[in-house]
């Protein structure tokens, strides 16, 4: 696995671990599932179906986390990162457009472990994740935090943040895993070095809470509306009069994103087009 070097964790009797606040998280590689699993304590097994039914559940997917209630450890996690993609594409009326996914197998390791560490970081706060919509993005704010520690830099992040708008323009089912309203604020709101000032996810997410601001299910359910109306497949002519009332919000989000793989004069002038431009600045990275 070549992720375990980066990610430092720790070798017991030949299979990985990582810290998740005051627990550990078992790491299985997809093609040895039965006998890592054989390595957690019995009271935590027995949480858990057998191996040939977490296979048939991982399916294509190239990595699965399955959190457990137990004292000592706080999940497993399954990788099979051969299945992971190295582009993200998009065809609309504009046009077609690729972004490069880079380091994938860190991202996607780092995402899968924001969901143990959200459900320990809500905890330490008295709190409960009440939606998948929330356990993504708090995932994915996580994997903010590590990517400036990791990377001295949040590059990474802003290719979280555009993958998952390209998500959504391909495919609307993506909408539960839209996590850039939240990634906006932090990368607007942190800069690197600041994001590394705090020693923990959860010291991180203290400080966040009380300055975030979630769009409710009604948003939600809005701006799906409006990016299937405006990218789905047929969809030739701009809507200037359709839920007018989000576009501006809407073309905030996405003009980073359509500024990096359309160009930003093209993507401007598609914004203005669409009746999308943001009301607000654009937004940009902390340095």
């Amino acid at each position: 696995m070549a992720i375990a070097l980066a990610a430092g964790l720790l070798l017991s009797s030949g299979f990985l671990w990582e810290d998740i606040a005051t627990q550990k998280a078992l790491i299985c590689e997809r093609d040895t599932l039965a006998t890592c699993l054989e390595v957690l304590p019995e009271s935590a097994r027995v949480q858990l179906p057998n191996s040939q039914l977490l296979q048939l559940s991982m399916g294509a997917r190239a990595a699965m986390v399955l959190p457990l209630l137990h004292r000592e450890i706080a999940g497993v996690l399954v990788t099979d990162f051969d299945k992971l993609p190295h582009k993200r594409s998009v065809n609309w009326g504009a046009g077609h457009y690729s972004l490069a996914l880079n380091r994938q197998d860190e991202l996607t390791y780092w995402h899968e472990l924001g969901h143990l560490e959200a459900i320990a970081a809500m905890q330490s706060l008295n709190l409960e994740i009440n939606s998948t919509y929330q356990h993504e993005w708090l995932s994915d704010l996580y994997l903010v935090w590590r990517v400036a520690n990791e990377t001295n830099s949040v590059n990474l992040a802003w290719q979280q943040y555009h993958r998952r708008n390209i998500d959504v323009i391909a495919n609307t089912e993506f909408m539960s895993h839209w996590s850039v309203p939240i990634l906006a604020q932090a990368l607007q709101r942190y800069s690197v070095k600041q994001l590394q000032s705090f020693d923990s996810f959860n010291a991180f997410l203290t400080d966040f809470w009380p300055l975030l601001t979630v769009p409710n299910d009604d948003s939600i359910a809005e701006f799906s509306s409006l990016i299937q109306r405006t990218f789905g497949a047929g969809t030739v002519q701009p809507l200037p009069g359709y839920m007018y009332w989000r576009k501006p919000d809407l073309g905030r989000y996405l003009e980073p994103t359509l500024i990096k793989i359309m160009g930003q004069s093209s993507a401007k002038r598609w914004l203005a087009e669409q009746s999308m431009q943001p009301e607000t600045p654009s937004i940009a990275p902390r340095l």
